[in-house]
């Protein structure tokens, strides 16, 4: 009886620390694309200003297809917003501390956040980089 009681109180800690492993590299993570979420934003009001702006641009730059930037900044702007508005609502969903779960179930849970964090760590990866392109040559 006794051994059993060990086996699983040490079998638990093996449990508990793959969750807290989990748990600490989705936040790990959310942590490291959060900042990047005010700089879309500022990016945003950039290419607003920009796209209000279109007859200035073009009286600079004689050559420039505005209908063409326009599509693209627009294009750009939207995928911004679509990225910061995915990350508020994982952060609105997220479970810091998931109850009345098996340890089973929370460590499953933790994976999936982690896979959605990291797809989302790609996608702000991807519009940052686009986003750079764009207004880079503005």
């Amino acid at each position: 009886m006794v051994l059993l009681l060990i086996t699983a109180a040490c079998g638990g800690n093996k449990e508990n620390a793959e969750i807290t492993k989990l748990k600490e590299e989705t936040i790990a993570v959310h942590d490291e694309i959060m900042p990047q979420i005010s700089l879309f934003d500022r990016q945003t009001v950039r290419i607003d200003s920009f796209l209000v702006s279109m007859d200035s641009l073009k009286a600079t730059n004689d050559a420039l297809d505005t209908a063409q930037l326009r599509v693209d900044l627009t294009q750009v702007r939207n995928r911004l917003g679509e990225a910061t508005d995915q990350m508020m609502q994982w952060m609105k969903e997220f479970d810091v501390n998931p109850q009345d779960k098996s340890e089973e179930e929370i460590k499953s849970y933790y994976q999936s956040e982690l896979e959605k964090i990291k797809k989302m760590k790609n996608l702000f990866d991807e519009v940052s980089k686009e986003s750079a392109e764009k207004l880079s040559d503005l």
